[in-house]
This record gives structure tokens, sequence and C-alpha cells, in this order.
């Protein structure tokens, strides 16, 4: 499926050749566009003003001669507008025959045969010590809907979460996990520092569940070899917990990666050693140190601590070279905006290895705040010191959840208002989308029809509510393809409540269930289309597109 909508590349083609035509010159990028007003035409081109100094001449008169020489049975009408705009507004049977297309297509409009190189992205990757917050519910949500409009627009995508289950924290985690495990039992478990140890209910249920496993079986052994297994049942314990919420929220991927495989298969040792045999780092101060400065950070990093134990540069570059080595050309990263310098270190150790600059990319997402009643919302009552993923769908839904997360480019801070989210009115934006599917449903259930059989247009002239909500459906093949292209999600929530603004103005003012039975059958195709476009972008962002409400 073309980026554009099949009658924008018509008109767009039709211009060419009328320019090469009046002036025997060859356009490249001719630019066509659905105007702000719909006097203004259904299209309109800048064509003559763009491209003033080539034809070096009046743009007005320029447009009057394009105008002219256009050859274009699917335009209805041509007006030279201003300074040298072209509007065109295009004949009933060339929206009939678009139409017609678009019911065919069915599932398939707008999405493209996949081309390309492979792409990894890797989104979500919260560390599993605890519950995935509100913070990640934006990620995951962000990166689950990317990955499926990239999908749709043609990109090879594979989608990723690493686990940092290698690292310090797990055995933090451990530490809590012993401490409240030995607290049931009357009895203390030596920790490295109280202070550092993670708080909230969820610590308490590990240890419950522990207790309830094995007993006091791990408080009769010593606490370092008692530890490691602890550690692990505690580790499972949260990537249980945090596939189950992904699972919940229709976040899926295509792999999970361990970290701890890349100490096992020695990867992290092979890059180390890699990078002091081409010089890339080197020792000071009793450190192995990369000498990122000479590939764009700035400043070196330390690879390998005093003590011998890796930092987390040393890990992320094995993983990202693994990405490489797996045949990935692109490595796209969903990040935390307070990850925003971490990127070029990491880029550094890889260019350093010889993987292209261009290789690693990164996306990274803002904060969110969660408003009840015009207040912050910042304590939980299962992890104590934040809001948990599950507790805001518990709130809202899932439906609402993804559909907010989204709604506002993930590059800005967004506030989640609870109180908007639970709405079942025109100001809760989700139910606003979902409401005209589930109203068109009940048009075919009046009429007794199924809409995915609707596949005729009978031929005949459109109102002008109808020929909003006709360009509205023809535009979303380059909503989609722009989204991926920026990856950016917010564009399709933006486009899906303008065009349930369009079916709602056209039911307002337009009864569909007619006597007369072309006009009938017309605005049945209308609304089967109309249907089928909500439903698919919905499912784009992983929302329910409900046959009732």
């Amino acid at each position: 499926m073309a980026n554009r909508s099949g009658l924008e590349e018509r008109v767009a083609g039709a211009l060419r050749e009328a320019v090469r035509k009046a002036y025997g010159i060859e356009l490249n990028g001719v630019h066509v566009e659905r105007p702000n007003e719909a006097a203004h035409g259904d299209f309109a081109t800048n064509v003559a003003l763009a491209n003033a100094r080539v034809f070096k001449r009046n743009p007005r008169e320029v447009a009057q001669n394009i105008a002219g020489s256009l050859d274009a049975p699917f335009v209805e009408s041509v007006e030279v507008a201003g300074p040298g705009f072209i509007n065109f507004r295009l004949s009933p049977a060339a929206l009939g025959e678009e139409l017609g297309m678009l019911l065919s297509a069915g599932e398939g409009y707008g999405r493209r045969e996949p081309l390309g190189e492979p792409v990894l992205l890797e989104y979500v990757s919260v560390n599993p010590t605890g519950p995935m917050t509100v913070a990640h519910g934006r990620h995951a949500a962000y990166g689950d809907s990317l990955a499926r409009i990239m999908k749709a627009a043609g990109r090879r995508v594979a989608r990723e979460y690493y686990f940092n289950d290698g690292g310090n924290q797990i055995q933090l985690l451990g530490e809590s996990a012993a401490a409240s495990y030995a607290e049931l039992f009357g009895r203390e478990w030596p920790v490295s520092d109280p202070e550092s140890l993670y708080r909230g209910e969820y610590i308490r249920y590990i240890a419950l569940e522990l207790k309830e496993r094995d007993g006091a079986r791990h408080l009769n052994a010593p606490p370092e070899e008692a530890l490691p297994e602890i550690a692990a049942f505690a580790t499972a314990r949260c990537m249980d917990d945090i596939k189950a919420t992904l699972e919940r929220a229709r976040v899926s991927f295509d792999g999970y990666f361990n970290e701890k495989s890349l100490y096992e298969t020695g990867a992290i040792e092979q890059v180390v050693e890699a990078l002091t045999r081409s010089g890339d780092a080197y020792e000071s101060e009793g450190a192995l140190w990369l000498a990122s400065s000479r590939f764009g950070d700035d400043k070196d990093r330390v690879l390998v601590k005093k003590g011998g134990s890796y930092t987390y540069v040393a890990p992320d570059i094995a993983y990202h070279r693994d990405k490489w080595n797996r045949g990935f050309k692109t490595a796209i990263d969903v990040w935390g905006a307070d990850h925003a310098g971490y990127g070029p270190r990491l880029r550094a150790g890889l260019v350093a290895l010889g993987l292209p600059e261009d290789f690693l990319d990164v996306e990274l997402v803002r904060l969110v705040k969660l408003l009840r009643a015009g207040e912050q919302v910042k304590v939980s009552k299962r992890a104590g010191n934040f809001v948990t993923f599950d507790e805001l769908m518990d709130e809202v839904g899932e439906d609402a959840a993804r559909y907010f997360y989204v709604r506002s480019s993930h590059r800005t801070e967004m506030t989640f208002d609870l109180a908007v989210a639970v709405q079942q009115s025109d100001e809760n934006p989700v139910y606003y989308v979902q409401y005209a599917h589930a109203r068109i449903a009940s048009i075919f259930r009046r009429a007794n029809l199924n809409p995915a059989g609707v596949k005729e247009v009978p031929p005949g002239d459109y109102a002008p509510e109808e020929r909003a909500l006709l360009l509205e459906l023809f535009d979303f093949p380059r909503v989609v393809e722009g989204a991926a292209a920026r990856r950016e999600v917010h564009p399709l929530p933006t486009y899906l409540e303008t065009l349930a603004t369009r079916f709602h103005r056209f039911y307002t003012v337009h009864q569909v269930l007619v006597q007369d039975e072309d006009l009938r059958r017309r605005r049945l195709a209308l609304c089967a289309a109309t249907k089928n476009v909500l439903r698919i972008g919905l499912g784009l962002l992983g929302v329910k597109a409900p046959e009732r409400i």
C-alpha cells in the first residue's frame, strides 16, 4: 500500500504530466496536500510557488498554465487561488472507486509488504527487581504501538525485552527478599546496606512465597550459600510479575534476552579483550577504561572497576554487539529521558568494535504525572514509593491506559488525568473513538448486514459531510507511514479522533438506512469503511474496538 492515498498519488502524477506538457520540465517533488478548509477543494498544491526559480515566471500565471494543461478525468474541477495555489475537487466516481478499493483491502488497508533491513526494537526492559511503574507503562504502550505501526508500514521489526538480571541490583533484591524472609521467622539476615534495600509490599509477598515453598531451609544454611538461590527465586518472581503485567496490557515481544547469559557465554570478556587489543581500552588508577572520548563521548568511561566487576557499559556493549551479530542492521532502544547521556558512551563502544555509527538509535520517553481530583498521585498501596502500572489499569482499564499513554508525544512530559480516563462521555477521547465504532456496529445490526460483506459502491454524488469523511479515510495510509518514519505514535490517536468527529458529524446530518436503495448502499459502504479503519487504527494502538458500548 502506498504511503499516500491512491487519489493523492494520481493528482501528483497528473500534475507532473501537466508541468511537462506546459513547460517541458520534469519535476520530481510535487507536493500535494489536503487543505484546511473544504472550500479550497479536496487537494491543493503550491507547485507553482515552490518552483518559482525553475519556472522563472509569475507563479499565478504558471499555476493557470498548469491547470489548463491538466488531463485528469478523475478531477471534477480545478481552481487557481491566491498568488499561485492550485485547488482540486475530485469526481464522485473517483471517490467511489477509492472507497471500493478500501473496502476490498479490508484488514490490509494501510499495510505494506515487509521490505528493507531487519530492525530490533527494544523497549520496557525494566530491571526485574519489582513491579512495573506507571512510567514503565508509558514505555510499554509507546514501544508496542510503535512496533505495530512500523510493521504495518512495511518495516521488518523484531521486538525484544532485555532483563538486567546479572548486576548488583539482583544482589540487592536477594538481600531485600532474604531480610523479609528471615523476619517472618523472627530472625535477622545480614545485609550489606540496610538503607539500600527494596521496599514495598511486593518484597513481603516474595518472602511469603519463598517460605511456603522452602520453609525455614535457607535460615539453616550459611547466608553466602543461601543468598544466590533466594536472589534467583526473587528475580524469577519479579520477571513473572512483569510478564503478567505486559500480557494484561497487550504488550508483546518476539523474545526476551537475559543479561546473565552474557556472563555465562563469556560475551562480555570477549568485548573487553577486543577493546583492549585494539587500544580502545586502557588501564588507569587500577581500573580499565573505554577511550570513548575518541568516538564522540564527552569523556572516557570505566569498563572494569578496581575490584574487577563490570560497570553497566561493558555488558550493554556486549548485548548490542550480539544484536548486530544476529543480523540486525539497526537497533532502536526506548529509554527513559534520564538516560539521555548514556547513548554516546554505548555508541562509542560499538563504533570502537567496528559497528556503524548509525547502528544504535535511541528514543527517549519523558515522565508521566498522575492526577486524581487535580492532585498529583505519587504513592502506591502495593509498592510504597511508586504507583504500579497494574494499579493504573485497575482504575482506568487497559484500553484507556494504552490510549492515554500514546495520545501525546513520547518526547514531552505527560499528565494522565484519571478522572477523564474513566468517563464514558465525549470528554474521554478513547471512549469517543470507540463509541464511533460501536455506533456503526449498531447501524449494521439494524440493517441485519455484516459490514465485512460490503464491497460494492453504487455510483452517485457525495454530500460535503460524506466527502470530508471519505478524504479522512483515504488519509490513513499516509498517517501510518508518517508515524513509522518519524517513530511517533501520537499522530494516530489524533487521526482517529478526527475520523470519529467526521463520522459523528456525517451521522448527525444524514440518515443511513434510507429508502433509496443506491443511497442506502453508498452510505453503508461509507460506514463499513469507517468501521474498518477505526478498528485497524485502534488495533495498532493495542486498544479494542467494541461492537457495543
